[in-house]
């Protein structure tokens, strides 16, 4: 005895592949099948153009291809324009570029899993084999505190300089810039 499904399904594939019905069927396919291309191909570039196939498909592809993590690149042009802070005659700029260093190796410490409420908390709980510089970083955070906490705290350019060489260390050895 054979499955009811299966006479069933053997029934309407007969049925719907008959000559009577393929020729009934014929003038709506010749019109439908462009109308579905049209769909499918605008579906395809809808997809291409919106960013949720961009962060699907394209980031991965880009990190698999360049051997780079996502973000990279953002991360280098952060500190470029850090850098670039420190090019300025303004003290204001050169607070700002170490506060802006500062804020980058703190986030890249949160994402690498760093435990800690804060960035002093989570320098205590890094080894120093993490970081050849470890101490230098954590001086230029207290720096960095420094400028926060005292608005009549007064940096010279040198000081700027070697607290910045410091973080470009750190971001250097974590693979970060």
């Amino acid at each position: 005895m054979q499955d009811p499904g299966v006479v069933i399904f053997g029934i309407l594939s007969s049925w719907v592949n008959s000559p009577r019905i393929q020729e009934m069927l014929f003038l709506p396919k010749l019109v439908l099948m462009p109308l579905g291309l049209f769909f499918l191909f605008f579906i395809i570039f809808a997809s291409f153009k919106s960013s949720w196939f961009y962060y699907l498909v394209l980031v991965d592809a880009k990190e698999w291809f360049t051997f780079r993590a996502f973000g990279l690149r953002r991360m280098a042009s952060r500190w470029q324009q850090a850098i670039g802070r420190l090019e300025t005659a303004n003290e204001a700029e050169y607070k700002l570029a170490i506060i802006e260093a500062d804020a980058m190796v703190d986030e890249a410490l949160k994402r690498l899993g760093f435990g800690g409420q804060t960035m002093e908390e989570r320098l205590q709980n890094i080894s120093p084999l993490v970081f050849t510089n470890l101490q230098e970083l954590k001086d230029a955070h207290r720096l960095r505190n420094n400028i926060v906490h005292d608005p009549n705290f007064l940096l010279s350019m040198d000081q700027a300089r070697r607290a910045m060489g410091v973080y470009q260390q750190s971001l250097t050895e974590l693979d970060l810039i």
